[in-house]
């Protein structure tokens, strides 16, 4: 018989519960059952993300005008009223930063049987957010260098999780506790979505000044599961009131992928650009991809030989959290 991972978390938190907690039959206080709030942060590495995605730019090429035959004649006599046009390569850079703490938000469930123990149920929320503003030029509609654009580039990672524990208080004192615990957590709802905005401040058509062009991608994945160990302490400002902090490390079960890959722009044909090198790319098994930073307009340029400058982002949410708490008992 096989069991699923959630499951197996169950069995174990109620063995724990059946061979470890005994009622304590002279303390009419218990049981007792407790509501919490939890504000705090979770750091993860994320390398992948944080020294590859992240630092990978938009490139591609671009047909600019090299000769305006209404301000002056171009080329041979025959020709001197048509245009001139040369195609370019370009690449826009807009690293984000690695930060890589972001705040986490829940509420949790307790039962204790006892001062000694406590059984736990709870849900939490995690999000991080990177932001980076930078100028430069982007070529458009046949003008390079005097096109000047105010690019944002915004990224975005959340996810919810679920989670399932045991708690146990070493050292108790009338007002202080000192406790270990451990959990299991189903993470789900992992999203990720990345922004780039481009707002043209400065170029020869006056029409395009103020026009913005967005670049939008969306992926996800399914659930995975972590494990928690921590300790923590507790101060009882009432008897049915109390505020602590915890510090853990959690593991996750694997690395894991984003899929269910979504893009979308607004540039139009007239713009005359090709953004052959995007930042991030759906791979050939449906998973999302992100363009090395040492690759050239030239290297993305062939769609043969393209994806040898695109690597498969793996994540894992390792990593530590610290949280602060308000408990509330009855």
């Amino acid at each position: 018989m096989q069991f699923a991972p959630s499951q197996l978390a169950v069995s174990l938190i109620l063995c724990l519960a059946a061979g470890l907690i005994r009622p304590a039959a002279a303390d009419t206080e218990y049981p007792r059952w407790s509501f919490s709030v939890l504000l705090g942060a979770h750091a993860t590495e994320m390398r992948d993300l944080n020294q590859g995605l992240f630092k990978s730019p938009v490139q591609g090429n671009a047909i600019i005008l090299t000769c305006d035959a209404a301000v002056q004649s171009c080329g041979s006599a025959e020709g001197a009223d048509q245009n001139e046009t040369e195609v370019i390569d370009f690449r826009f850079d807009n690293p984000l930063p690695d930060d890589k703490v972001a705040t986490l938000a829940g509420i949790e469930f307790a039962w204790h049987p006892n001062e000694r123990h406590a059984l736990f149920i709870g849900i939490n929320s995690w999000e991080r957010t990177s932001i980076q503003q930078r100028t430069g030029n982007l070529p458009l509609q046949q003008f390079n260098v005097s096109n000047i654009v105010k690019n944002s580039r915004i990224a975005t990672i959340s996810f919810t999780e679920y989670k399932i524990g045991w708690r146990y208080n070493f050292f108790r004192k009338k007002k202080w506790r000192l406790y270990s615990s451990l959990s299991l957590h189903e993470v789900f709802d992992i999203d990720y979505r990345e922004r780039w905005v481009f707002l043209f401040v400065d170029s020869p058509i006056q029409d395009l000044i103020g026009v913005r062009r967005d670049m939008v991608m969306t992926a996800q994945t399914s659930s995975l599961f972590m494990g928690w160990a921590g300790l923590g302490a507790e101060w009882f400002l009432k008897d049915w009131l109390s505020v602590g902090v915890e510090g853990s490390y959690l593991i996750t079960e694997d690395n894991f992928t984003l899929r269910d890959i979504k893009s979308r722009d607004d540039f139009l044909p007239n713009d005359n650009i090709s953004r052959n090198g995007l930042p991030y790319r759906k791979l050939s098994d449906s998973t999302l991809g992100y363009q090395l930073n040492s690759a050239t307009p030239s290297d993305v340029e062939n769609p043969a030989t393209r994806k040898n400058f695109y690597r498969r982002m793996k994540l894992n949410f390792d990593g530590w959290r610290l949280v602060f708490r308000v408990n509330f008992y009855y």
